[in-house]
């Protein structure tokens, strides 16, 4: 039903359908704010929109480091690997036939002929003292730190006690060469008794050298032999020890083999 809208002077529609239909009957000025906060509000909604849209398309995907594949060796087959140099050494290195390389409970590594025994005591400087004994108890090398400032006087102030005991020979009392490069000193002598032990009749022949180790920390390894052994014994026996000690608690390559 259509009435007479005296405000707007003219015929309009019932007021229910006013109701639903408001903005239809809206002056004009109304209607032209309405139209125009319509369009303010399309606008920035628009522009919105597109600035979303525009910084997804170019947001940058995560970072992932290039991949680079490591040198072709010619001479290396397929599916191969190359072993860092120090540790192929390691792995491949071997000690002398009837040595076998063992780490101590003291925490060095040493070399010592296979199925020797291990004793042990406590020392007033350092490490404990160690002392692998062969089957016959004359063969042994002896392992421990020593507190003097340097190889030379350690060895020296061994001498003086050592001189004391029954039948001692000095055969020398000498600065040595050490593979570590590092200082040295060595005290060989043939004795019918040891330090601290009952003399057995047995007559001795000791090399005891005293060196710097790889952590800076000098020690001692003496080895003990009969002066019937075959002729450099107990050489070897100090030479390969000395080669594959390493001080305690200490990363050391293993040494050249021959």
């Amino acid at each position: 039903m259509r009435v007479f809208d005296t405000e707007r002077q003219e015929w309009s529609a019932s007021r229910r359908e006013r109701l639903f239909h408001t903005e239809r009957y809206l002056d004009l000025s109304r209607q032209q704010a309405v139209f125009q906060r319509t369009a303010v509000v399309l606008a920035v909604c628009g522009v919105s929109f597109g600035a979303w849209a525009l910084g997804w398309k170019d947001e940058p995907q995560p970072y992932r480091p290039p991949v680079q594949e490591a040198p072709v060796d010619p001479g290396a087959s397929e599916g191969a690997t190359t072993a860092d140099p120090e540790q192929s050494a390691s792995t491949s290195a071997a000690p002398p036939a009837g040595y076998e390389v063992l780490d101590d409970a003291q925490g060095f590594r040493i070399a010592v002929p296979e199925g020797w025994t291990r004793r042990s005591q406590s020392s007033q400087f350092g490490i404990d003292i160690v002392e692998y004994r062969g089957p016959d108890d004359i063969r042994r090398i002896q392992v421990f730190q020593v507190m003097e400032a340097t190889a030379r006087e350690s060895v020296v102030e061994s001498q003086k006690a050592t001189s004391k005991l029954d039948g001692y020979q000095e055969i020398h009392v000498q600065d040595v060469t050490d593979p570590s490069g590092s200082e040295a000193a060595e005290h060989e002598y043939t004795a019918d008794e040891l330090s601290g032990e009952t003399a057995t009749g047995a007559n001795y022949h000791v090399i005891d050298h005293r060196f710097q180790a790889e952590d800076g920390e000098r020690y001692a390894l003496i080895v003990y032999g009969s002066q019937t052994d075959q002729a450099d014994a107990e050489r070897e026996l100090l030479d390969t020890a000395r080669a594959w000690f390493c001080p305690p608690y200490t990363q050391c390559a293993a040494p050249k083999t021959p």
